[in-house]
């Protein structure tokens, strides 16, 4: 059997190993509870709960991290909101201006309306007395040239030519009244000519104002447009930040109460834990205690592991070799060699062949384990009978005697191993 073939053998065997008490004591199976197995698992729950704890301590300060950024982000919309509140309170402020300077260009369109109906009025004022002073001056110049025509017949002409006295003075006197009617109208045509060009004059300055107002009054409307666009933009980002800043908030207090809920799972798991470790110390404590007890039940009660007439050759013990002898040498008188070896104890072939070939060891030898600490050795057999896994009894054949491997003659290397250390097999035999 190779040596890789019997540790994986002996592996399984002792995992699987079934162990009987001798007569009187309560036999204990391999699947009772492992020491060894359960002090392993203890030590793997004390991985994982530092692990947890690692992972608790990591959350708490992430939380704690979160906690002071959330804070500071507090404080922050605290200022931004007293920021927000100056800021609404000033766009109120720009939209009562706005909604002023609306009015006030509203009530200057009004004026330059009724500017623009007065010029129109003055228009067609000026339009009648351009008329008017149009009939007058026709009627000026037909007065003017009647007095022309009159003017080349002579007074004295007019004196020969009427019939009486009466008729010359009334003659004279049209001619006289003529020139002052002319007079006159020329002066009312001066005056209103003077008149005409006021007037022509109010209209050009009337028209140059109103076009320098209109022209203003188009480029604050273009101005108000453009702050009201100004207003709108900035309610709308104020808007967007405050909607983004409730956003970060609420992400922020989500986190938290993320980190919170996990942090108090990683606690109740980790008290889970802490209990669990808690029960399987105790399992452990108990095992050790069972274990303790299933030892100690062994001592004097393994049989001897020859019947018959045989001699203990070598004890357990220093030799005169200046060595240490790990067991008991035993052997027949009768027959000489090839004589049967048995069982000690009950217990189940943990390895055969020669397991110690991979050492230089030649012997054929069996091991048996009677409990998760405790094994019988048999050494330099001729032959062996039994199998890895295979159960035996106190009193059942196991091999013969013979002389393999490091032996100067036929006999049995009898050998105790408790935690994995040769001890004196006297203490259990009988």
């Amino acid at each position: 059997m190779s040596t890789v073939r019997r540790r994986m053998v002996m592996a399984v065997a002792l995992l699987l190993a079934v162990v009987f008490l001798p007569k009187g004591v309560l036999p204990v199976h391999a699947e009772d509870p492992d020491v060894n197995g359960a002090m392993a698992q203890q030590r793997e729950m004390q991985a994982e709960l530092s692990r947890q704890r690692l992972q608790l301590a990591t959350l708490l300060a992430d939380q704690a991290s979160l906690g002071a950024s959330l804070q500071q982000l507090r404080g922050d919309l605290d200022a931004v909101g007293v920021a927000i509140t100056d800021a609404e309170a000033q766009l109120r402020v720009l939209s009562d201006q706005l909604q002023q300077s609306r009015a006030d260009l509203a009530a200057d369109r009004a004026q330059l309306a009724n500017l623009s109906r007065d010029l129109r009025a003055v228009a067609r004022q000026i339009d009648q007395n351009q008329t008017a002073l149009a009939s007058r001056e026709a009627l000026l110049q037909d007065h003017l040239r009647r007095a022309y025509a009159q003017s080349q017949v002579s007074i004295l002409e007019v004196i020969l030519s009427s019939k009486s006295f009466t008729e010359t003075a009334r003659e004279l006197g049209d001619m006289l009244a003529l020139s002052d009617a002319d007079r006159d109208l020329a002066t009312e045509i001066r005056v209103a000519r003077e008149q005409l060009e006021v007037r022509q004059a109010t209209l050009r300055d009337g028209r140059a104002i109103f076009t320098g107002l209109a022209l203003e009054a188009e480029a604050r409307a273009r101005e108000l447009s453009v702050q009201q666009r100004q207003l709108d933009a900035a309610r709308a980002a104020l808007a967007e930040k405050q909607v983004k800043l409730r956003e970060l908030r609420m992400e922020q207090q989500a986190q938290l109460a993320a980190a919170a809920r996990d942090a108090e799972a990683y606690r109740r798991t980790i008290a889970t834990q802490e209990a669990a470790l808690a029960g399987q110390a105790e399992l452990v404590a108990r095992l050790k205690e069972q274990a303790r007890k299933l030892d100690l039940a062994y001592q004097g009660r393994f049989k001897w592991p020859l019947v018959g007439d045989w001699v203990v050759t070598q004890e357990f013990g220093p030799t005169v070799y200046e060595s240490f002898h790990a067991g008991i040498d035993m052997a027949y008188y009768r027959p000489i060699c090839g004589g049967r070896v048995y069982a000690a104890a009950d217990g189940t072939v943990l390895a055969d062949g020669r397991p110690k070939a991979e050492w230089g060891d030649t012997a054929i030898g069996v091991i048996v384990g009677q409990s998760q600490r405790l094994q019988t050795w048999y050494w330099h057999l001729a032959s062996e009978v039994v199998s890895v896994g295979q159960e035996v009894h106190a009193g059942d054949l196991i091999g013969y005697e013979g002389a393999t491997g490091w032996a100067s003659g036929c006999h049995l290397h009898f050998q105790v191993m408790f935690n994995d250390k040769p001890v004196n097999p006297r203490l259990y035999l009988p």
